[in-house]
């Protein structure tokens, strides 16, 4: 049998399985080397495991976390949320809307949809349902409204796509921008449309005048934070594992001297949760690497060109493939595995179709944040559900009207690539 037939059963077989991701990546390769009868490939799939995790780039990840980490533990959560219900709370549907906007705001210190749903979904959720919203609703608006996160810098998945592809994580940042921001207002906008049917509630109490500048005050510091990396990168000041850093820093000066300073224990808390978390994206870009180094032997990058090619005529349409290949495979992989896999695959084919790289780079990580609320394997779906305890099939039944508004923006970033592109432009990313 040939050996990328036996390699692509066993990635199959493990994955409706059940088994990590990593191990069936890693698997799939090895059984790749046995079927070939090449013992060498053996040694060279260990070394490619240890060079795919071998990146500066990529010490940005763990910076990005525990700021995330330092951020929420230390109070910012609760004062992000203060400041939206400040800004849009006395409308109708408020919570709903300061869900989305916390979101936004959130979206801009973690670069996780996931610690986006945890953080702000154990607090507005049941917020949500005390004012009269129903559980499904208010699980949908967490879950719809926070797949911003990694869109709007800073963003996890951004650095991964720079790592495999060598573009700019500067450009990448604020081309996201944009379409999380969008993704926002979409989901407003969905909210907006609900409340012609439903009857929303909305806080009738007004908030006093020193209240009001001290919920501000309070949030300006910790939003502060994209300020920093965006601008230290834009003006060449540092290197994104550099801003990372500096954001980390500055995370824990605020925390410790302005907001509620973290108890020791919870510090040992937080190192472990970004040590677990970390090592799981570190594996899994080992697992990738070997893998995309097998189809890379097999030149399947040249192959799928050829047959995208095929059908496809214009840059236009193959773009549209891409996004439904992107759209299918994130419904059964997680966001990180994907890109490592499919972006060294589908990116020389975008290149040679005239694609711009930032373009390319914008919509994988838009498609595959589509792919986290759709089912069987949505990520955001099985966080939002442990979190709010709602039912899957009305969580995802809710869900329909917000991602069919997100396709709708998919299609705009698709068709008008200068909604992507504007701001790296003016910042002379690209």
């Amino acid at each position: 049998m040939n050996p990328l037939v036996v390699a692509l059963l066993v990635f199959v077989i493990l994955m409706f399985l059940g088994m990590p991701i990593v191990f069936v990546m890693t698997f799939s390769s090895l059984s790749y080397c046995v079927a070939a009868g090449k013992a060498a490939f053996l040694m060279v799939v260990i070394e490619k495991m240890f060079r795919g995790m071998d990146s500066f780039v990529l010490l940005a990840i763990p910076m990005f976390i525990m700021c995330g980490e330092v951020m929420n533990r230390g109070g910012i959560t609760t004062a992000i949320v203060r400041f939206a219900d400040l800004l849009v709370g006395r409308v109708k549907g408020g919570l709903a809307y300061v869900n989305t906007l916390a979101s936004t705001f959130f979206a801009g210190i973690t670069g996780s949809a996931l610690s986006d749903i945890a953080s702000l979904g154990s607090i507005l959720i049941p917020s949500m349902e005390e004012q009269g919203y129903d559980k499904d609703f208010s699980c949908a608006v967490t879950a719809a409204t926070a797949i911003q996160g990694p869109l709007i810098p800073p963003s996890i998945p951004a650095v991964l796509v720079a790592s495999a592809t060598g573009l700019s994580t500067g450009a990448l940042f604020w081309g996201g921008a944009v379409p999380g921001v969008l993704i926002g207002l979409g989901s407003a906008i969905v909210i907006f449309i609900e409340g012609r049917f439903r009857e929303f509630p909305k806080r009738t109490e007004r908030i006093p005048f020193k209240e009001a500048v001290r919920v501000t005050l309070n949030s300006i510091l910790p939003l502060m934070t994209v300020v920093i990396i965006l601008v230290g990168m834009s003006s060449g000041g540092f290197t994104p594992t550099e801003a990372a850093a500096v954001a980390l820093v500055y995370a824990l000066i605020i925390t410790t001297f302005i907001y509620k300073p973290i108890p020791l224990k919870e510090c040992y808390q937080i190192c472990k949760n970004v040590l677990i978390q970390t090592s799981t994206i570190y594996l899994i870009i080992a697992g990738a690497t070997t893998f995309s180094y097998v189809l890379a032997i097999e030149n399947i990058p040249t192959k799928l060109s050829n047959i995208i090619n095929s059908f496809a005529h214009s840059t236009f349409s193959v773009l549209l493939i891409i996004n439904l290949i992107l759209l299918v495979w994130g419904m059964f992989m997680d966001t990180a595995p994907s890109i490592l896999v499919l972006v060294p695959i589908l990116f020389p084919v975008a290149k040679a179709a005239g694609v711009d790289p930032i373009h390319f780079g914008v919509l994988t990580v838009t498609n595959l944040m589509i792919g986290m609320l759709t089912p069987p394997f949505g990520m955001a779906l099985y966080t939002t559900q442990s979190v709010g305890k709602c039912k899957m099939v009305n969580l995802i039944r809710t869900l329909i009207p917000f991602i069919a508004m997100d396709f709708v923006i998919l299609i705009l970033i698709t068709v008008f690539p200068d909604i992507v592109l504007a701001l790296p432009r003016m910042f002379n990313f690209c």
